[in-house]
């Protein structure tokens, strides 16, 4: 009986070890964050052009770009993640991914009009480069909250 008991512990405590060094592995580098900003300040940008060539050329870069981002991911780490579907934190991520949307919807609806229906040009670039640094910040956001709580076995 206190052979199993600490067979047991021991299992325990080897999964503990390994969920700590999967946190520690699944952080992605900090360029990576930037690079997804970059990519997608670029795409909501591109509707400043008010060119449809543009737009779909910087959309098809946008796609190219994040299909890397994720292939380096892989590479790097040895996985692919996605805290909204999985983990001990995917309820918190999937609330907080609700209202970036919203959020992320109102600043393009706002940028939008400003630049098609008030002819402000430029309005995009600037919801553009607010997006892509929100989108950074979430995506290290993300990855953060996972992390802790695959450290905390929760």
């Amino acid at each position: 009986m206190e052979s199993d008991q600490a067979d047991a512990r021991d299992q325990l405590a080897a999964l503990q070890a390994d969920r700590v060094a999967l946190a520690a592995r699944i952080t992605q580098p900090w360029w990576w964050d930037v690079a997804l900003g970059l990519l997608f300040a670029g795409f909501i940008s591109s509707y400043s052009s008010h060119s449809v060539w543009v737009i779909v050329a910087a959309l098809v870069l946008f796609l190219a770009g994040v299909r890397g981002l994720i292939a380096v991911y892989r590479r790097i780490t040895g996985v692919w993640w996605d805290a909204s579907k999985v983990g001990p934190v995917q309820e918190r991520v999937q609330r907080a991914l609700r209202r970036l949307s919203a959020g992320y919807f109102a600043l393009l609806a706002v940028g939008g009009a400003a630049e098609f229906l008030l002819d402000v040009r430029g309005a995009m670039v600037l919801v553009g480069v607010l997006l892509g640094v929100v989108v950074a910040l979430s995506s290290r956001w993300v990855t953060r909250i996972y992390v802790a709580g695959l450290r905390a076995a929760r």
